[in-house]
């Protein structure tokens, strides 16, 4: 009897055990993952308050919600007027219960062209946000803004929350 044949005889358990491991370790990973998602989103808010400061153009909020250390804010805006639009910026204000400014964002509007519709998205990350003032201004306005002003915090999706938890598991 040769070396390599005892190895080969007893491998067989062994591929069982580790495909059953292999099977639990997948289980667990999706069902994480899962409880995970659920979580974070039950932990965001919607706010209830905002306010568009501004009737041209018209700008719509879709979704506006708001957990203990960030939030989001989706809509549309639209052109109202029969002039291209450029150059602008969408800029939003953000406020605690007690209307203390948390924080400002900003968002380009390239060439919005008249009637035309885009969608807006902005990812915020700041405590205890109640309520946002959504307004439409010059460029001129939004040259004393920071660079941090127009970085927009990306929403958590799917792929963001996996790459975390790898992220967690690997830095360990």
């Amino acid at each position: 009897m040769a070396y390599m044949d005892i190895w080969m005889y007893n491998s067989r358990p062994r591929m069982k055990v580790f495909l059953c491991y292999l099977l639990i370790f997948i289980a667990f990973f999706i069902f994480s993952d899962i409880m995970i998602g659920l979580y974070i989103k039950s932990s965001f808010k919607p706010m209830q308050n905002y306010q568009v400061l501004t009737t041209t153009p018209e700008i719509t909020v879709s979704l506006a919600e708001s957990s203990r250390a960030s939030g989001n804010v989706k809509g549309t805006i639209k052109n109202n007027t029969n002039e291209n639009m450029a150059n602008k910026y969408l800029k939003f204000d953000f406020f605690t219960e007690r209307n203390v400014n948390v924080g400002t964002k900003y968002i380009k509007v390239d060439n919005l062209a008249p009637e035309e519709e885009k969608n807006y998205e902005l990812g915020f990350r700041f405590s205890d946000v109640k309520s946002v003032q959504i307004n439409f201004v010059d460029e001129s306005e939004a040259q004393n803004a920071t660079a941090e002003e127009f970085e927009v915090s990306p929403v958590i999706t799917t792929t963001g929350l996996i790459s975390g938890i790898l992220f967690g598991f690997l830095s360990l």
